[in-house]
Parts: C-alpha cells; sequence; structure tokens
C-alpha cells in the first residue's frame, strides 16, 4: 500500500493481484486511460464485467458509488467501482457525503476494487501535488490502498512506448523514428492513432521517419515550437522552411504571432529558471502551466540550454514591436511576421 510506480502497477496487473482502492492520476490521460482499463481487465473477465463493472462519473453522487462498492458479484470472485475525474476543486459533494465515502473507502468490502482515475481533471491544479481538498482523498488511498502518478514522459520512455504499439499491431518503427512520431504528434494519443495507418503502410518493413513526415499531420503548434527552436539555434534555412510550411498551410499570421510569441516566452522563461537553478517542474508549478501543456515546458529547457537571456529578451521586444505594428495597421501581417523571423534569426546572442 501506499504510492506505486506505473511499472509496479504493470506487475500486480500481469499477476491478477489487484485489490482494494487505487487512485490513478497525472498528465499522461492515454497511460492513465489504458492502465486503468487493463486494471479492470485483470480483476473482472470481460465476459462478466456487464453485471460486475460499474462506472461513474465525478458528478455522480457518492451515495450512488456507496452503493455500487457494497454490492456482492456476481458470478465472479470479485466487483469493480470505476470513478473518473473526481476532482474536488470542481465537484462539491458536501462535508456528510465525502465523510461518509471516505467511511467506505476505510472499510471496503474483500470482493469490491475501487479505482479512481483522471482523464481530464487536474486535481493537481497545476502544481507538482494534488490540492489540498485532492490530497485529503489521494493522502486516504495512499493509506489504505494505492496510488500511481503517471505522467507525461520523456522523448525516449515515449518512443518505448510507441515501438510497443507498433509491436502489438503487428508493425515496426525504430527508436529515432518512434520519438519523431510523438515529437510530431505532441503525445501518445494522437500518436496512437497514427499506429494502424503507418503499419499498413510499410507493409511488413520498419517505419521510417520519412514515412511518418510523409503520412502523419504536424499541428501548428508542433510547427511554432519547430520555429522558435531554429530562431535559438540561429538556422536561417530551417526557421524559414518552418515559416513557409506554415504560411502554406494558410494559418493566420496573427494566431501564429501570438503563438509563436508564447513559444519564445516558453524559452524565456526556461533559461532564467536555468540561470536561477531552477527545474522544469519548477516552472510549470510557478507558472500554471495546465496539465496538457507540460510538454512546452520540457522541449523549452531543451531549446534555452543553447542561448541567454540578453538574446531572448531581444526577442521578445521585436515580437511585441511586431504584434503592435499588426494592431497598428503598418503593413501586412504576413510581411510584419516574416521580418520579426529574420530580424531575430539575424541578432547576435550577446
Amino acid at each position: 500500500m501506499g504510492e506505486m510506480s506505473k511499472a509496479e502497477l504493470s506487475r500486480i496487473i500481469k499477476a491478477h493481484e489487484a485489490g482494494g482502492v487505487y487512485y490513478i492520476y497525472g498528465t499522461d490521460d492515454y497511460t492513465i486511460g489504458r492502465m486503468k482499463n487493463a486494471l479492470v481487465d485483470s480483476i473482472i473477465d470481460r465476459d462478466a464485467q456487464s453485471l460486475n463493472l460499474h462506472r461513474f462519473e465525478g458528478k455522480d453522487g457518492t451515495d450512488v458509488m456507496i452503493q455500487a462498492c457494497e454490492a456482492l458479484p456476481v458470478f465472479s470472485e470479485k466487483m469493480c467501482v470505476t470513478v473518473c475525474d473526481f476532482d474536488l476543486e470542481a465537484v462539491k459533494p458536501g462535508a456528510a457525503a465525502l465523510k461518509e465515502l471516505y467511511e467506505e473507502i476505510r472499510n471496503l468490502p474483500d470482493t469490491t476494487v475501487l479505482i479512481f482515475y483522471t482523464l481530464n481533471a487536474d486535481i493537481c491544479g497545476g502544481k507538482k501535488n494534488p490540492t489540498e481538498k485532492n490530497r485529503k482523498l489521494t493522502d486516504l488511498v495512499a493509506k489504505v490502498g494505492t496510488t500511481v502518478r503517471i505522467d507525461i514522459p520523456s522523448p525516449s520512455e515515449a518512443a518505448k512506448e510507441i515501438m510497443a504499439m507498433f509491436s502489438e499491431e503487428g508493425g515496426r518503427i525504430g527508436r529515432k523514428a518512434a520519438e519523431f512520431l510523438f515529437a510530431r504528434t505532441g503525445d501518445l494519443s494522437a500518436a496512437a492513432n497514427e499506429v494502424g495507418k503507418l503499419t499498413a503502410y510499410a507493409d511488413g518493413r520498419e517505419v521510417t521517419q520519412e514515412d511518418v513526415a510523409l503520412l502523419t499531420p504536424e499541428n501548428d503548434d508542433t510547427k511554432i515550437y519547430a520555429l522558435s527552436d531554429a530562431v535559438t539555434a540561429h538556422d536561417l534555412s530551417r526557421a524559414l522552411d518552418v515559416y513557409n510550411r506554415l504560411i502554406d498551410n494558410r494559418s493566420e499570421p496573427v494566431a501564429l504571432l501570438y503563438m509563436l510569441t508564447g513559444s519564445m516566452n516558453d524559452i524565456y522563461r526556461a533559461r532564467i529558471a536555468l540561470d536561477a537553478g531552477k527545474t522544469a517542474n519548477d516552472v510549470i508549478s510557478d507558472f500554471s502551466y495546465p496539465r496538457n501543456l507540460s510538454f512546452r515546458v520540457n522541449n523549452a529547457f531543451r531549446s534555452a540550454q543553447r542561448t541567454n537571456t540578453g538574446y531572448l529578451r531581444r526577442c521578445m521586444q521585436i515580437l511585441c514591436k511586431a504584434d503592435t505594428d499588426i494592431k497598428g495597421g503598418t503593413g501586412k501581417p504576413e510581411t510584419i511576421l516574416e521580418n520579426a523571423v529574420i530580424k531575430m534569426l539575424t541578432l547576435k546572442a550577446k
């Protein structure tokens, strides 16, 4: 009982040793959902789940959750109750109802497995640890059961997950191509949607980075990071290539300027944090980045290592002036934006 790693939870699932109460949360919604499903399948055979699996949303009343927990399994050794997104900052069941739920958790029947998990709720409120209200529940679960935190993986960790996805689909992909797919799509959920298509296209051979570039869509967020990364690297050719792809995609220049400013600001914050001996988690916490945008900070820290605060400050000044010029109608927005990119590229990193 207590806090458990994803690897240890996987071991328990494979050994069919699950029992008691679990709370699975973090920033990696895709893996959380997958682990929750695997946990349920390890507890109850799929053909028995229609009678022994009770699903609830956080907004549902605690009384029906408690009633389900007290039910007996039907033609099965165990019965399972799942509760999705029970964020106590958003869901307010009342003190009396919470007290009854906490008492039920402390005295959960041996035949019941209760699983709390998050998919669209951030019980940490953008911080490192659960908020005060949510911590009362996670602490209780850790005391009498198990908590598992699963956050968005690093590129190398994501590559392992993606390689496993291809293997399950009957396909193959190398580590570099897997990392490229993760960088291009932004998260494991989006990457998973591309596995079947890429496997079919490769037709038995290993999926390459060229296949990924050819067949998978690259969203504007990914391109904007690539542009800001090229700017900090003073890579004129790469920066203009990315910029032209953004324009060719008919992206709105005003929106692109807004996104580029945000991305460069991420790198600026990361550089200041590095100068102060702080980490990516410190920045995520201090600036309350939403859970689904924490990857931006990790990317920014990688880019910030090749530049300095003075250069980034001047880049921000150039982008602010571009914003003023566009709003003031002093020229075509796409021309103003392109000039701003070129000015940043030609700045000397003092």
